[in-house]
């Protein structure tokens, strides 16, 4: 059985939620792949191959304030007042002219420096390839629109292409590839993970990208939603093919309020054993189906 786990900034932090359900209850997991903070919980997870050693690797992380608590994110959060996604949420900052003169003369509101600090004390320097669980993380080229599935080569630098929000976090560049999220090609990678191998999928889907509105009276408004309705109906498109999506309560979480780690971690643990009884159907379908294998290449895999 495979795992599509899917982006959502902070509230990708559920994953973890949903990973310590499948331990406790003993269902093997052959192979994952994420998206954005997916990929970043999914990769963490392949490579230390328990949800205590992730999690524990994750509390060391964000108890250094020097590289976590930044105050772009505060900022963020702060501006809004409602939950919105991360396009309208950006949309709504350079209205309001905030972080306007960053977007504007840099490649990013995060200067890589602190980007790369950061993924130096987040991800161990290793190759994918030598993880306990195959693993891919999904990444878009901006130059040709390609999505891309990396599956070896450095998990560090892998997981910062997958996660590289365009406007907020630098792109990574590889030869002639510029790599950005790859939710901008891939919200829920579900094929991908019948690629790497999976007989059945399970899908966690945290993202929230359709709210409720009526805000059509200005251009921008008008632009924000459009682009919401399109990425809203890529996702739904992409998680088809599941055999089950998982979809946790993290609505109340801001996706820049990387404080909320055991909220968003319990709202994943919560659904997951909500829906225990569909999974373990699922674990006895994909045990049986093991030896069926997709042949069929749905993305081109690359090695960073």
């Amino acid at each position: 059985m495979g795992l599509a786990l899917g982006g959502g900034a902070a509230r990708g932090y559920a994953h973890l939620g949903i990973l310590k359900t499948l331990e406790s209850n003993n269902i093997p997991i052959d192979c994952i792949t994420g998206t954005s903070m997916g990929a970043v919980m999914g990769g963490l997870y392949a490579w230390f191959g328990s949800v205590r050693e992730t999690v524990d690797h994750m509390r060391r992380f964000l108890s250094n304030s020097k590289v976590v608590n930044l105050a772009v994110y505060q900022r963020i959060v702060e501006s809004e007042n409602k939950k919105a996604n991360i396009v309208d949420n950006l949309t709504a900052f350079i209205r309001k002219g905030i972080l306007y003169g960053k977007a504007m003369t840099s490649k990013s509101v995060v200067d890589p420096e602190i980007f790369n600090e950061a993924f130096q004390a987040l991800v161990p320097d290793v190759d994918i390839r030598d993880s306990q669980i195959p693993f891919g993380a999904i990444a878009s080229n901006l130059v040709t629109g390609e999505e891309l599935m990396i599956t070896g080569g450095s998990l560090r630098t892998a997981l910062m292409a997958s996660s590289a929000i365009p406007g907020i976090y630098p792109p990574v560049v590889s030869g002639e590839m510029i790599l950005i999220d790859g939710g901008w090609t891939n919200k829920i990678p579900v094929d991908p993970c019948f690629q790497l191998g999976a007989a059945q999928v399970i899908a966690c889907c945290v993202s929230r990208e359709m709210e409720d509105t009526r805000d059509f009276d200005k251009a921008m408004e008008i632009i924000a939603r459009s682009n919401a309705v399109s990425t809203n109906r890529l996702g739904e498109l992409q998680k088809r093919g599941a055999s089950l999506v998982l979809e946790p309560e993290v609505s109340d979480i801001h996706w820049a309020d990387f404080s909320r780690f055991d909220d968003s971690m319990d709202a994943g643990f919560a659904c997951a054993e909500e829906n225990l009884e569909e999974i373990m159907k699922v674990a006895a379908r994909a045990k049986w189906q093991r030896w069926i294998k997709s042949k069929k290449k749905f993305i081109r895999e690359i090695t960073l």
